[in-house]
């Protein structure tokens, strides 16, 4: 290839760049596009998740049982399987992430870190739906 030809080629792909970069931008100026998803409102921590992830993160059975029904008990424990289906064994921390509202349920998004019943290092996410103050759901 002659060094005539290369220095063409190389100009027009650079050309070609920044032609199309130019063209995005003339055909996007418009600003910034809404989202096409409706967003939900933040709401605060309800109390009850609250207590729940501080039962989890204390190993408080009895709080536990006193805060859920046995099949949310069930759910729950469903819920907080590592990745590897392992049951978690060592909670290290319990994170409210955020919780959103709409008539009177809410729901609450919470991310667990610990080791599984293998000793690997496991972070795990759930939600707890309250209504009325009580939780009628867990990752539902």
């Amino acid at each position: 290839m002659s060094e005539g030809r290369a220095i063409f080629v190389l100009s027009l792909f650079i050309g070609g760049l920044l032609g199309g970069v130019l063209t995005e931008r003339i055909v996007n100026s418009s600003g910034v596009r809404e989202s096409p998803y409706a967003s939900l409102d933040r709401v605060e921590e309800p109390r009850v998740t609250a207590e729940v992830a501080t039962a989890i993160e204390n190993t408080d059975s009895r709080t536990l049982s006193r805060l859920m029904d046995t099949q949310r008990l069930q759910a729950l424990q469903q819920a907080l399987q590592s990745p590897l289906d392992r049951p978690i064994a060592d909670v290290r921390g319990v994170k409210f992430v955020g919780a959103t509202a709409r008539g009177t349920r809410v729901v609450a998004a919470y991310i667990l870190s610990g080791k599984d019943m293998g000793g690997t290092d496991s972070i795990v996410g759930f939600v707890l739906d309250v209504e009325n103050g009580q939780i009628v759901g867990v990752n539902d």
